[in-house]
């Protein structure tokens, strides 16, 4: 339990990575040519800016853990105990999963590929595991927070700039304003006028796309009114069908039905062939004369390369990955991940 609390304690952080030197060294020679650490950081902002966020996240993630350290002695100390039973008890009281939660949990990823073969029970015991350590990670967050928001928990190492990407919104691209798959009108913003523009690069045949879906519909209910979502195929060489699953969803677009048909297609990571494709068609209820007649134009996958040329443009290289007002996260990261950019660029719009 205290190895498991440990980890989770620090689980948002990245890893080590080496200093970038003085800009104006120079870095190497090139047939008696000297090459600049600044031209090369010029011509690669966001690899410099990728090892220096480490570098970053690395000495954050020490002070947080031995603020916690300290918080947890402290909290012992006041209670005649070890800080590691006065952390225990302490996680214990606030992680309890209801039993709502864990019947909505259960309803919701019942037929999870992960769960399905699962017995009843063992299901119980997974989600209610899975809801558990979730909450244990939102418990240690928001003690950090409050570190940070009174002063006992500040880093004052710099931060390094982070650049931003030039993410331009097409009218092909698929929107959705809120969690719901009927969520693409607009509510509360439209547009440029939400204070929040996602870009998600992602493809339908990847894990770590699935497991992050929960934080998205959390996000789209949270924040709904001033975020808008936009999804982009960036499918990968080694998932076969992530191509024609992608084809298939831009065919369900066109028939008005993107997101009901993005949400069967993760549902069914692993029925993805030509005929599971036609029977998630009639699923979401489309004209399998207009579907078929879809998949078979050449017009329609070109969109799904299109979208994986503008991915590699911007430097993707892996799903999923997210642009926030052209803010790159990549990964299936936690809530608190996105939160923090979320809440940062809506105080920055004034809109929060």
């Amino acid at each position: 339990m205290i190895n498991q609390l440990k980890i989770l304690s620090i689980f948002v952080m990245g890893s080590f990575a080496l200093a970038i030197p003085g800009l104006a060294a120079e870095a190497f020679k090139i047939n008696g040519k000297s090459v600049s650490v600044e031209k090369l950081y010029q011509e690669n902002q966001d690899k410099f800016y990728e090892l220096e966020k480490q570098k970053y996240e690395l000495i954050e993630r020490m002070a947080q853990q031995q603020f916690l350290d300290s918080y947890w002695d402290n909290l012992g100390k006041s209670q005649g105990t070890s800080s590691e039973k006065a952390r225990d008890k302490y996680i214990a009281s606030k992680a309890k999963v209801s039993d709502k939660d864990l019947n909505e949990a259960i309803g919701k990823f019942k037929d999870h590929p992960q769960l399905k073969e699962l017995s009843e029970a063992e299901k119980k015991k997974q989600i209610g595991e899975y809801l558990k350590s979730v909450k244990t990670r939102e418990i240690i967050d928001e003690i950090l927070q409050n570190g940070i928001k009174d002063g006992k928990l500040v880093v004052t190492y710099p931060r390094p700039k982070e650049p931003i990407y030039n993410v331009t919104v097409t009218k092909n691209d698929p929107v959705k304003y809120g969690p719901k798959p009927s969520d693409v009108k607009p509510m509360g913003c439209e547009g440029d006028a939400c204070a929040i523009t996602v870009v998600e690069y992602s493809e339908f045949q990847c894990p770590f796309c699935t497991k992050v879906l929960p934080t998205v519909d959390r996000l789209m209910t949270e924040y709904k009114g001033k975020v808008r979502w936009i999804v982009r195929d960036f499918p990968l060489g080694f998932h076969k069908r992530a191509r024609p699953a992608a084809a298939a969803a831009h065919c369900a677009k066109d028939q008005g039905k993107f997101w009901e048909m993005y949400e069967e297609l993760f549902r069914n990571q692993r029925k993805l062939e030509d005929a599971d494709l036609q029977n998630h068609a009639k699923t979401v209820k489309l004209d399998m004369k207009k579907f078929n007649k879809c998949l078979k134009d050449p017009k329609t996958l070109a969109k799904v390369e299109s979208n994986f040329r503008s991915g590699e443009a911007l430097g993707v290289t892996g799903t999923p990955a997210f642009f926030i007002n052209g803010r790159r996260l990549s990964g299936a990261l936690p809530y608190g991940e996105f939160k923090k950019i979320f809440d940062e660029e809506l105080k920055a719009s004034n809109k929060g």
